[in-house]
Order: C-alpha cells, then structure tokens, then sequence
C-alpha cells in the first residue's frame, strides 16, 4: 500500500512538473484576477448547463435563451484570456482523462507484492495517515 501512495505521490509531482501544468495554473491565476472575464466565463457556463438540462429532460428551449447563449458564446470566443483558459484547461483535462484511463486499464502484468491486505485475511491496513 504504501508503495502505492508512493507512486501516485510521484505521478502527481511529474503532472505539477509539466510545462502544461505550469500554464494551466498562470492561466487561472490570471482569470481570477480579472473579475469580468471570470463572470462572462461562469454565465456562459451557467446557461450552457441551464440548457443542457432542459434538453435532457425534453424541456423546450426558448428563442431568446439560445440568442442569450449565442451572445455569450461570441464574446467568449473574442476574450483572449478566456480562449486560452478553455484551450489550456481542455488540454490538461486530456492529461487527466489519459492519465486515469492508464489507471483503469494499464498495461502489462500486475505486480505481486503488495502490502494491501486482502479480505478474508487478517492483517492491518494501512491508511498513509
């Protein structure tokens, strides 16, 4: 077990050590100070989800909410901060995504020696706290 947490604690520093990492972070540093791009961004995120759901359950969607939408979307689309906080955070999410998927379905055989206990067994588990 304690290997483990040891590994995942080096996969998370080698992330923290990308170039991309790094960009994501300055980049949100640099949404969050600026406070109107930060609310054009959570508005634009609200009615896109306000939608999303209404779609989902078959509500109609009005006129004005998809020219709201369209609106919102043009002006994203012309903030320079926000074009490269949606792209920077776009590529670091696909980091992740692969990183989890090499998770969930690595490749190569499993290791045998682990301090993990199993059920039916007796032994004491350990917590990395």
């Amino acid at each position: 077990m304690e290997d483990i947490l040891r590994t995942a604690n080096e996969l998370g520093l080698m992330i923290k050590g990308t170039e991309l990492y790094r960009r994501y972070e300055e980049v949100s540093r640099k949404l969050d100070a600026d406070p109107p791009s930060r609310a054009l961004l959570e508005e634009y995120a609200s009615l896109s989800e306000a939608m999303y759901m209404k779609e989902e359950q078959g509500a109609p969607i009005e006129p004005a909410d998809k020219k709201n939408l369209q609106e919102l979307s043009e002006k994203v689309s012309a903030n320079q901060l926000l074009k490269e906080f949606i792209a920077t955070q776009s590529y670091f999410m696909n980091l992740m995504m692969q990183v989890q998927n090499a998770i969930s379905n690595p490749k190569g055989e499993p290791r045998t020696k682990s301090g993990i206990i199993t059920p039916g067994t007796s032994g004491k588990i350990i917590t990395g706290v």
